[in-house]
């Protein structure tokens, strides 16, 4: 069994903004309005139809969200949401309200709310017909109190997020910064992961922590895989192969990757279990991955931090620095080396 590590429960970033038109949708017998996801509360305002930028019918969700924890915390960061039609769970929907800022109706979801106060966010998700009861379920983050809202879009109104002209003349400008954002995450990457709280068959196991390298390689679809190799794996036996999607929402300019199937240690990969955003790390143009592992009797946490093949990490803490760093990776890189398939080898 390859080594693992715990999972990274982070969240499924969406995109928010707050709609002024959106025609009201029907609630269903079951349903309620108003929803306490245990330190949160959502309250039902509007219900719509938009498209999203590949021409999809998308059911947007407008919601007063309160905090009524002690901490500051935005949407994202304390409530995770999913929507089913039809047994079938639907892709969240990325729609612009500006073509050159990049806005989204969803980008309110990363703003902080204080203790006590209220914004207004927005949901969306990708229909898979127009007449199948929708089912979006809440559940607190780190809680596990839940709730649901039920929509029929039979009732829906169908609406614009802006300005149709200005979405479809910022179309030329819109595929080069989608190019850049590929090119930005595509390409090797080189770092180390750990994992902790480790525990098996025999009981409670040391930590560990290696040295480690990734290829990572997105389409013009945005999607992809992540192949990840260590010291005792080498990339033609690889710790893991993931599927991955690339979305332009996230806290900052990189937007977020998120896997959607593969394999990591030999445990399988769902939709969700890796949320990467680049402005969640510790430093600057670096990634963090973290996420958990159970199979069997065997369980643990991992972290994974990478940059790109060919950056300094001079400006980080020595206690974060790659085992191999000094010995291994940067006579490489000062020889102008590619990152070579197995970690303690010379370039090929």
């Amino acid at each position: 069994m390859k080594r693992v590590r715990l999972l990274c429960i982070f969240l499924t970033a969406l995109m928010v903004l707050s709609l002024s038109a959106c025609g009201k949708g029907k609630a269903t017998d079951s349903d309620s309005k108003s929803l306490k996801i245990g330190k949160y509360q959502l309250v039902r305002k509007d219900a719509c139809i938009m498209e999203d930028i590949e021409g999809n019918d998308a059911v947007v969700l407008t919601m007063d969200f309160t905090n009524n924890s002690k901490d500051s915390s935005a949407y994202f960061l304390s409530i995770t949401e999913t929507a089913r039609q039809d047994g079938m769970e639907l892709e969240p929907a990325v729609i612009f309200t500006d073509a050159d800022s990049l806005e989204t109706l969803l980008d309110t979801q990363f703003l902080d709310v204080a203790p006590g106060e209220t914004l207004e966010i927005c949901s969306a998700f990708v229909l898979a017909d127009s007449t199948s009861e929708i089912e979006i379920s809440f559940e607190e983050l780190f809680g596990g109190k839940s709730g649901k809202f039920t929509i029929d879009p039979s009732t829906l109104s169908r609406e614009s997020a802006g300005n149709e002209t200005e979405l479809a003349a910022g179309g030329d400008e819109l595929a080069a910064g989608e190019n850049e954002l590929i090119e930005w995450w595509n390409g090797d990457w080189y770092g180390w992961w750990s994992m902790t709280a480790l525990w098996g068959d025999s009981g409670a196991l040391d930590d560990g922590w290696w040295d480690i390298c990734a290829t990572i390689d997105i389409g013009e679809d945005y999607t992809g895989t992540i192949t990840l190799w260590d010291e005792d794996f080498p990339k033609s036996d690889p710790l893991g192969i993931v599927s991955i999607s690339l979305n332009e929402t996230g806290i900052g300019e990189y937007g977020t990757v998120m896997s959607e199937g593969g394999t990591f240690m030999d445990a399988a990969m769902e939709h969700a279990d890796w949320i990467v955003d680049p402005d969640l790390a510790d430093y600057e143009n670096m990634i963090r991955i973290d996420g958990s592992y159970a199979q069997g009797n065997d369980e643990f946490y991992y972290e994974i931090y990478l940059r790109p093949w060919g950056s300094s990490w001079d400006d980080v803490e020595p206690q974060d620095l790659p085992y191999y760093y000094d010995d291994w990776y940067l006579p490489l890189i000062e020889a102008g080396m590619d990152m070579p398939d197995s970690i303690g080898a010379d370039a090929q």
